[in-house]
């Protein structure tokens, strides 16, 4: 028979038809009570400080970047390669850890390796410093931000 549906029971009606007839868990009634009825409300909670994203952002902006996701709160940048120097590469990577904006709210790491023989390896070194004022830029950035 015809029916009217909204967009999202129709979705959910071609759905049922190519599983066999059967709902996921027999949940779409639970679905429709979390996600607001028919309407197409999304949820969205987000378990990391946005300041602190957007500045980790800002800082890692002229670097390529290889990952950013922003609801685990990490970016890698692809490797970083000196113009004075193809036999060295660095990367940052970056993990937003709180929901506040606080010091120890995001960790950052700086890796290298040195080419020997064709091949990338670890060169062994702490690069606590670079780390460091990594840290302290994103922070910086992150308070301006938050006093705008």
């Amino acid at each position: 028979p015809q029916r009217v549906m909204s967009g999202r029971k129709y979705r959910e009606c071609l759905a049922k038809e190519r599983a066999g007839g059967e709902s996921l868990f027999d949940l779409t009634g639970d679905f429709d009570k979390i996600f607001g009825g028919d309407n197409d409300t999304v949820i969205y909670q987000n378990s990391i400080n946005p300041k602190l994203w957007q500045a980790s952002l800002e800082v890692t902006k002229k670097y390529p970047l290889k990952i950013a996701d922003n609801q685990g709160g990490y970016i890698e940048t692809d490797w970083i390669f000196s113009l004075d120097d193809d036999q060295q590469r660095c990367l940052i990577k970056i993990q937003v850890l709180s929901k506040d904006l606080i010091t120890t709210g995001v960790t950052t790491n700086f890796i290298c390796e040195t080419k020997k023989n064709g091949n990338w390896l670890p060169d062994g070194k702490e690069y606590t410093q670079e780390s460091n004022q990594i840290t302290l830029k994103i922070l910086e950035v992150a308070g301006n931000l938050n006093n705008t």
